[in-house]
């Protein structure tokens, strides 16, 4: 554990790190993303209000996952009738993160052309419906999920929303995704975020209430350039923001992008099928799979299938 000053030194393009507000009973992450982001979106060319919410729902689980205290899954995902019925990302410990929105693209022009001013745009992109955080263990555990509905201007009151319902904890969140000029005079993803809870106050912290209302006005403040500029570092926008009570951060951890999709396990999938299923999905000698998330092909020889042991 280290002291915040102004800026982290070497601090990453892709990264989590958790903080502490001094002497008050708060605690925070802070994530900044640009290749991972990069490639979770641009894998599919989203149309870009499709990129930026799916991004705040990467953001989000990355925000999130570290505070599970086990190796498993963390699943964020909101379903509704718009035009995107459906987004999901998904954080992995000691993995990283991955995402997915599933888009009619006619109707989302359509929605789009008659969306009201007034309207928040996940509501023009999602409809009614749900969102859900997901806590996978593994096979041997029950999973646990909290749902609450899509209400909301955007998808970080939503999830605020979710920790008030669910955990009963005071939650607030920042998030931004935007694209940002490369030195090639093309574009990239880029995204932060950032999230503070409160914590059980004690004698020596005193009012935990006073200590909430007093960081969560500061946290407020973050603007959504403060947290795409590249410029400006996690450690000098938390130094803004804290210097006066002092901040300090925990050793940040890599993000990655982490996808499920490999050879060996997509071929034993397939060998799972009976055989004339395989048939049917043979085109030109050839089955082929994608990953939703990636947007890969993979593509199997009828041989190679057959060799699997089963």
């Amino acid at each position: 554990m280290t002291d915040m000053t102004p800026a982290i030194p070497g601090e990453p393009d892709d990264f989590i790190a958790g903080f502490q507000v001094e002497g008050r009973a708060v605690r925070g992450r802070v994530l900044r993303s640009a290749g991972v982001l990069d490639q979770i979106l641009s894998a599919h060319d989203y149309p870009e209000p499709v990129a930026r919410l799916l991004g705040e729902a990467v953001i989000l689980a990355g925000l999130v996952g570290p505070a599970l205290k086990f190796d498993g899954r963390l699943i964020v995902q909101a379903n509704g009738t718009g035009p995107v019925s459906f987004i999901v990302a998904e954080y992995v410990a000691g993995e990283g993160v991955r995402g997915f929105a599933k888009v009619d693209r006619d109707a989302l022009a359509t929605a789009l052309a008659a969306a009201d001013a007034d309207t928040p745009m996940i509501r023009t992109l999602l409809g009614e419906g749900y969102f859900a955080m997901t806590i996978d263990q593994g096979p041997d555990m029950d999973q646990y999920q909290g749902v609450v509905p899509l209400e909301g201007g955007s998808l970080a009151v939503i999830a605020e929303h979710y920790f008030a319902q669910s955990e009963q904890t005071p939650t607030r969140l920042r998030m931004a995704v935007g694209e940002v000029w490369t030195q090639d005079g093309g574009k990239s993803w880029r995204g932060g975020g950032s999230l503070i809870q409160a914590v059980a106050g004690d004698e020596s912290r005193g009012s935990a209430t006073d200590d909430w209302d007093h960081v969560r006005a500061l946290f407020e403040t973050i603007s959504d350039e403060e947290l795409l500029d590249p410029e400006l570092t996690s450690g000098s926008l938390l130094y803004r923001l804290f210097h006066e009570d002092g901040v300090r951060v925990f050793e940040p951890a890599a993000l990655l992008r982490r996808c499920s999709c490999e050879h060996q396990r997509l071929l034993r999938i397939i060998a799972s099928f009976p055989a004339d299923d395989r048939e049917h999905m043979t085109t030109d000698g050839k089955i082929v799979m994608t990953c939703e998330y990636c947007n890969r092909d993979w593509k199997f020889l009828p041989g190679e299938v057959d060799a699997v042991e089963r």
